[in-house]
């Protein structure tokens, strides 16, 4: 698979458009499969949009407390970390 593909989020899956469902393609398992199970969640479960979006968010609020655990650690990472989580001090 190219790397353009991987990386096209448009590639990554196939909707049809006259219901919710969902399919995910190659190059969408490869950029999501990992990280989806690494978070619990098997990524052939998931067959509509909405299911697909809730797995996302909840890849969203990983990442986000991920960053959120670096802070501290460097002045200047704090300081670009702060408009991310409203933080006035920095």
């Amino acid at each position: 698979m190219s790397e353009p593909h991987r990386l096209d989020p448009r590639r990554w899956y196939v909707a049809d458009t006259a219901s919710d469902r969902i399919r995910f393609t190659a190059a969408g398992r490869a950029a999501l499969a990992v990280e989806l199970a690494q978070a619990g969640i098997d990524i052939r479960t998931l067959r509509t949009q909405a299911q697909a979006r809730a797995a996302l968010a909840v890849l969203s609020d990983r990442a986000v407390e991920q960053l959120a655990s670096c802070r501290g650690q460097h002045p200047l990472l704090d300081e670009i970390l702060a408009p991310l989580f409203d933080d006035p001090s920095a």
